[in-house]
C-alpha cells in the first residue's frame, strides 16, 4: 500500500500547519522569541548587580614597617571600616615595606585598576619621583582621599650631649657632615632633614640608611646615629629614650604641647608629612567613589579623631576629587626643589 502525501502537509524539511493555523504558529514563535529578548534583558542587572563593588575583600597596602604613623594610620581606619560596616567587605592591611616605600608602591601602581588594591603613602612618593630615585610618584595614581597631616620633629637621644634645636644646628654647622643622621634615603624623614639644613645655611649631616621609625629609634638608642625625624607618632612613641627638640611647622601640637617648633625657635624649617589613600591609574570613577565615602565616614568617626589626637598626633583636612588632585600637585610645585637637592652631592 502507498501512502498519498496531501497538499496540508508540504515535506520541506519541517512540519508546517496550513493557513490560518500556519499564521498562528508563525505568531506564537514571534511571541516566543520576544520573550526570551525580554528575559535576558531583565537578567542583564541582575548579573550586573552579582559583581557590584566590592564583592571581595579589598587589599590595602602599607609600604612600610608595622609600628610607625603611617601603619597606625592604616590600622585605625580599617577597624573603623569593618567595625562600623561601611563596606561590605573586610579590608585587609598588608606591610610591604622596602627602598623608603616605593616597593609597596609599585606593587599598587602595577595591580589591577579595579579598586581591590589600595595604596597609603604619604610624602615619600612625591619625594622619591622628584628626585629620581623611583620612577613614578603621585600622578601615576589615582588620588582618592586625604587621610591625615602629621609634623615632623627633630629628634636626638636622651644621652644626647644636644639639649636644644639651636645647640643641634650650631653643631651641624660647625661640622658638616660630622653628626650622623639615620632614617630611610629618599623618604620623607629624609626631606624632613633636608629642610633642616636649608634652613640653616652650612649646616649638614651625615646620611646613613637606617630605615623607618624603629630602625632609627635603634639608631639613637645604641649611639650609632646623632639626629632622627620622625612623627609625632613616633616622638610619643619612643619619648622614654629620645629628646624632641623641635616640631617641624608653625604651630605646636597639642599632642606634644612641650616641645616649640623650629619657626619659633627662629628656624624657618618647615615639613609635614601628608598620608592619602591611591588607587591604581585608571579605577573607574564609581569605585573610587563609594572607597572614598567609606573613608570619609570613618574619618569623622570619634575613634579615628581620638586616635589621631592622642595616639598618632595627626590633623585631618579633608581632601578629595579636584580638591585634592590640586593639592597634590601645588606640593609637587612647592617641595620638588628640595627633593631634587637630597641626592645631590654636597
Amino acid at each position: 500500500m502507498q501512502m498519498r502525501i496531501g497538499p496540508c502537509a508540504p515535506i520541506r524539511g519541517r512540519w508546517e500547519p496550513p493557513g490560518a493555523a500556519r499564521e498562528d504558529v508563525h505568531m506564537s514563535r514571534n511571541l516566543i522569541a520576544l520573550a526570551v529578548g525580554v528575559a535576558a534583558l531583565a537578567a542583564a542587572p541582575v548579573a550586573a548587580t552579582a559583581e557590584d563593588f566590592p564583592s571581595k575583600p579589598i587589599r590595602w597596602i602599607v609600604p612600610f614597617n608595622p609600628g610607625g604613623g603611617t601603619d597606625a594610620t592604616a590600622r585605625v581606619i580599617a577597624k573603623v571600616i569593618e567595625g562600623q560596616k561601611l563596606l561590605p567587605v573586610p579590608v585587609a592591611i598588608v606591610n610591604v615595606a622596602g627602598a623608603g616605600g616605593s616597593i609597596g608602591a609599585r606593587q599598587v601602581k602595577d595591580a589591577p585598576a579595579d579598586g581591590y588594591t589600595v595604596l597609603i603613602d604619604h610624602s615619600a612618593l612625591l619625594v622619591q619621583g622628584a628626585n629620581g630615585m623611583a620612577d613614578f610618584g603621585p600622578k601615576n595614581f589615582e588620588a582618592v582621599i586625604s587621610l591625615n597631616r602629621q609634623c615632623m620633629t627633630a629628634v636626638v637621644s636622651q644621652n644626647s650631649p644636644y639639649k636644644t634645636y639651636a645647640e643641634l644646628m650650631e653643631a651641624a654647622k660647625k661640622d658638616p657632615n660630622k653628626l650622623v643622621w639615620s632614617g630611610n634615603i629618599g623618604s620623607s624623614n629624609h626631606m624632613a632633614v633636608a629642610v633642616m639644613e636649608a634652613a640653616t645655611a652650612g649646616a649638614s649631616f651625615k646620611k646613613v640608611q637606617g630605615g623607618g621609625d624603629a630602625e632609627t629609634y635603634a639608631a639613637l638608642k645604641g649611639g650609632f646615629a646623632t639626629v632622627g625625624n620622625f612623627g609625632v607618632s613616633g616622638a610619643l612613641a619612643y619619648e622614654k629614650d629620645i629628646r624632641t627638640l623641635a616640631l617641624l611647622t608653625d604651630k605646636r601640637d597639642p599632642a606634644i604641647p612641650n616641645v616649640p617648633t623650629a619657626k619659633e625657635l627662629g628656624y624657618d624649617a618647615q615639613f609635614c608629612n601628608e598620608h592619602n589613600l591611591y588607587a591604581p591609574k585608571g579605577t573607574p570613577a564609581d569605585r573610587l567613589k563609594i572607597l572614598a565615602d567609606a573613608f570619609e565616614k570613618a574619618l569623622a568617626s570619634d575613634e579615628v579623631k581620638e586616635a589621631y589626637a592622642k595616639q598618632i598626633g595627626a590633623t585631618q583636612v579633608l581632601l578629595r576629587g579636584a580638591d585634592l588632585d590640586k593639592h597634590i600637585d601645588d606640593d609637587i610645585k612647592r617641595l620638588t626643589p628640595t627633593a631634587m637637592l637630597m641626592v645631590a652631592p654636597k
